[in-house]
């Protein structure tokens, strides 16, 4: 597949590892590459591997079932496990109940979440991304860690924001 070709040689660019180079053989399909780019997601959103431009055209309208979002709306949607918002999205999440996710926001996108009963959620925000958090009774824990321009505002207990004076991880 040309898509994965293209991808490892980017990663290679980049400075991706033999075991993860490894990883990119040629019968992947999208579901199997979300899944490495969430595995993976230390070194993609550091290395901006793949660019938002690439996923832009050989992603958008395929990955999303997997977690993967680029410039999309997402409204009322609950306890998605992890998910990476690229580009301009623009989303409405609610985490409820005992789930226990990760969320991670990139580029332009704007999100409201919504955490309540025992829910855990994590927050990696980067680059330009806004971010309003409320958390309402007494149990959900929600941890923020904010890279470069990244902006929260926080509303209600539970609440915990780090601030990190460089663009990513």
């Amino acid at each position: 597949m040309k898509t994965i070709q293209e991808l490892k040689k980017d990663g290679i660019a980049k400075g991706l590892c033999r075991q993860w180079q490894m990883k990119l053989k040629d019968d992947l399909n999208v579901e199997d590459l979300s899944k490495l780019f969430i595995q993976g997601i230390d070194f993609c959103i550091s290395d901006n591997f793949p660019t938002l431009d690439y996923f832009r055209t050989h992603f958008k309208g395929k990955c999303e079932p997997y977690g993967i979002y680029i410039d999309e709306e997402l409204k009322g949607e609950t306890n998605i496990p992890d998910i990476v918002l690229n580009g301009s999205c623009k989303a409405d999440l609610n985490y409820n109940e005992y789930s226990v996710s990760r969320l991670y926001i990139r580029h332009n996108s704007e999100v409201n979440v919504n955490v309540s009963e025992h829910a855990i959620l994590t927050i990696d925000a980067f680059d330009d991304s806004k971010i309003v958090v409320n958390s309402s009774g007494t149990r959900p824990k929600v941890f923020i860690h904010l890279y470069g321009n990244a902006q929260v505002q926080c509303i209600g207990d539970g609440i915990t924001v780090r601030k990190y004076n460089k663009l990513y991880y």
